[in-house]
């Protein structure tokens, strides 16, 4: 590794609240547009209409001033330079492809490039007028899963890091060189690659999480397992291990600052490359009252030289302040309204240079010396986080073999903002080959193919659920390791990810079941998209620790449920890549858990205090909750 720059340990110094003023209107306080803001030169309000605000993922700053954002499920905004006014751009017949965006990078004075969540990624070469995308047709079923803040452009070149590999063009996407995991390795198996015109199998992992091109050409990418670099472009490639202190963990994220050293970080630490040491060291944070960074990092990006960079956490941004030390800047109602200090990436706005953060309620601009006005919001208080009203069971992707986290674009119930089916269970992204366990003991009651050819394995569990059977299903697997009758032991090995049946991108399809029969047709039935029985997994398995579940219901004024409705307040930290916005209420799909009789659950959230709210009948509903790590916290909002 060649390190740019001698670095010791990093003091953190805490520098007092600062104000965030959320660029939607979407805290509690609903305030009017701060003329500050114009006098300093920070851009204006996104125009919010919901009145929840806008979740930003991916923002970037072009070099003629030009101001880009990729939303969850509100497309792309654009502030051109010299304008007051944004403009959004939405998926539709020559324009991007998809809604959910969480990459958006400039590419010289005209060309912008943008990256989704599940469906390709796309390019506009005359400032975002019209668009040329790569989508299924193009791509296949890998390729459709870009990482946050995914895509880096250097000169001509242009890297987008996915969950299957990494794709490089030189002449704007006719050309494709596509970077995948080497022989043996997680996700090198079953592949069909549309339109490569030349493959490399020489990552660790084919699961790209973050990527970096540094100024003198090199190339990083965190996966999975660790760091791999390019010195010539993407042609050849490294790995990056323990020797040069490079973790065989999730690399989050890779940033080349200002002043040329590198950093990065994982789920927990901060690392930056030590001329001295001649290899990585871990960056020792110190905050008055806290032990750490405010919340598990996100993203890391370089900032201007010779600042510091800025770390993304879902409580709060580190970044630089006066005398080049580090500052918490907690935005204006993150106490108040959790989401508001939910970042996800930070641009920077300038010169004079001001943090601009992405956020789950807008664009957060950051305006030294004030502070926020608190708003009364009549919230009850939820009740007191209890044990689970079952032992909790395994998770069927263990937290050593690849990616634990349940995908959050796409939980149980959910329809992904109206654009999909009533989703019967959760997802666990993973490559193709990941090890699937086993969630309870119990014997295997199907093994073969499901719903639209789908590998599937079936179980019946030893455990009852009352009078009712329970039965756990996995489906979309490359391969099954167990056959009908086998006993299985939690934990134990049954089959491996892949992208069977109705699938598009490799991944886990978990569900658990509770139906007063033991007759395994009416849980695994090809003919049959919506299985009568299914319940909410997250009930079942046990949160990451750290992290506890919260399930409720939300009723009318008559006390019926209400489906559809959106639940906000929440964070869950990761994953990155498929990241939460909101809870959805279920429809006539989803089914309560006898247990419980929630209509929405959430699982892996941090423990903490939040905020929630949700629209009843034009109606904004608030709710106080605490969650414990373990443990479920009930709430119910009623007008």
């Amino acid at each position: 590794m060649i390190s740019k720059r001698a670095v010791g340990h990093l003091t953190l110094a805490f520098a007092g609240m600062m104000l965030v003023a959320c660029a939607s209107g979407s805290s509690p306080r609903e305030g009017r547009e701060d003329s500050r803001l114009v006098q300093v030169g920070l851009p204006r309000s996104l125009p919010d209409t919901s009145g929840w605000g806008i979740h930003v993922l991916g923002i970037a700053r072009a070099s003629d001033g030009t101001l880009w954002a990729g939303t969850f499920g509100e497309g792309i905004y654009v502030l051109r330079r010299d304008s007051t006014s944004w403009e959004n751009i939405r998926a539709g017949e020559g324009s991007i492809a998809w809604d959910y965006v969480n990459s958006v990078i400039p590419q010289g004075r005209d060309t912008i490039w943008y990256g989704t969540i599940g469906n390709g990624f796309g390019v506009s070469t005359d400032r975002g007028r019209t668009w040329r995308n790569w989508t299924y047709d193009e791509l296949g079923p890998e390729w459709q899963y870009v990482a946050l803040e995914g895509i880096r452009t250097i000169g001509d070149t242009v890297f987008i890091a996915t969950a299957d590999g990494v794709r490089i063009t030189w002449d704007g996407g006719t050309t494709w060189l596509c970077v995948i995991a080497r022989n043996g390795a997680p996700g090198s198996v079953g592949r069909e690659d549309r339109g490569c015109s030349e493959r490399i199998a020489a990552l660790p992992n084919e699961y790209v999480l973050s990527i970096d091109v540094g100024y003198d050409g090199e190339v990083r990418v965190g996966t999975l397992s660790g760091m791999a670099i390019s010195r010539d472009g993407g042609l050849t490639w490294q790995d990056v291990g323990t020797a040069e202190g490079v973790p065989a963990t999730r690399i989050r994220g890779i940033a080349t600052n200002g002043d040329s050293s590198v950093w990065f970080i994982d789920e927990s630490k901060v690392y930056v490359d030590s001329l001295e040491e001649g290899r990585f060291v871990e960056a020792e944070v110190r905050l008055p009252g806290l032990a750490g960074l405010p919340g598990p990092p996100r993203t890391v990006t370089g900032s201007p030289p010779p600042m510091l960079p800025s770390i993304a956490t879902p409580f709060g941004l580190v970044a630089p302040g006066d005398a080049n030390r580090f500052r918490v800047y907690y935005l204006a109602a993150a106490e108040r309204y959790r989401p508001a200090g939910d970042v996800w990436a930070v641009t920077w706005w300038g010169p004079p240079y001001w943090p601009l953060g992405a956020t789950s309620v807008g664009i957060s601009r950051v305006l030294a010396g004030e502070s926020p006005t608190p708003a009364f919001v009549d919230a009850q208080q939820a009740g007191a986080p209890t044990a689970p009203r079952r032992p909790w069971l395994r998770r069927p992707i263990a937290d050593t073999d690849a990616n634990p986290y349940v995908d959050q674009t796409y939980r149980y119930g959910s329809t992904m903002g109206g654009n999909f089916q009533q989703h019967q269970g959760v997802e666990f992204n993973n490559p193709a080959g990941t090890p699937v366990h086993a969630i309870a003991d119990g014997t295997v009651v199907f093994a073969g193919q499901g719903e639209a050819g789908a590998n599937v394995i079936a179980i019946l569990h030893d455990t009852r659920e009352g009078d009712n059977y329970v039965f756990s299903t996995y489906y979309h697997n490359t391969d099954l390791r167990v056959g009908i009758g086998a006993r299985v032991r939690a934990g134990d090995v049954i089959a491996t990810v892949g992208n069977t049946g109705r699938a598009t991108n490799d991944h886990l399809h978990l569900e658990v079941h509770v139906a007063p029969t033991d007759d395994v047709s009416a849980i695994v039935d090809p003919n049959n998209r919506y299985p009568a029985y299914t319940v909410n997994p997250q009930l079942w398995i046990e949160p990451v620790p750290g992290t506890g579940v919260v399930a409720g219901r939300v009723l009318n004024a008559d006390g019926e449920p209400v489906a559809g409705a959106r639940v906000r307040g929440l964070v869950v930290a990761y994953p990155t890549e498929t990241p939460f916005s909101f809870a959805e209420t279920y429809g006539d799909r989803a089914h309560e858990d006898p247990a419980y009789g929630e209509n929405f659950a959430v699982g892996d959230v941090p423990a903490g205090s939040y905020l929630l709210g949700v629209t009843i009948d034009g109606e904004k509903v608030w709710r106080r909750v605490r969650v414990a790590p373990g443990q479920v916290t009930w709430v119910e909002f009623r007008p």
